[in-house]
């Protein structure tokens, strides 16, 4: 999934939506710089996880053995610790079950 269509799918969703699995915390993806990742997260709002992906886009990160890389809607994003090689490709199939879990709190 890229940023562009990460951006696009959470904007559909209510933003006061708490999701029990999210992310947080855009960085260079360890396994490729070029490429986005974000931290999972526990217990964290759409809108939260929206801000996060919109701040990344036209963000310049630093990769992990140097290098700058920046970030646009072309970019392939990744659910993985920062400093980890490993996670998961943030899917269309991963975002869904993380917003379909999510609750909308009580007026």
């Amino acid at each position: 999934m890229t940023l562009d269509d990460l951006i696009a799918a959470l904007e559909t969703e209510n933003p006061a939506k708490v999701c029990p699995d999210g992310f947080t915390n855009p960085h260079s993806y360890r396994g490729y710089y070029n490429e986005l990742a974000f931290e999972p997260a526990a217990n964290v709002t759409v809108g939260h996880m929206l801000a996060d992906a919109r701040s990344a886009h036209g963000t310049w990160f630093t990769g992990w053995k140097g290098g700058d890389y920046q970030m646009h809607g072309s970019t392939e994003c990744w659910i993985a610790h920062e400093g980890s090689a490993g996670g998961e490709t943030l899917g269309p199939l991963l975002l869904r079950l993380m917003l379909s879990n999510g609750t909308v709190p009580a007026a």
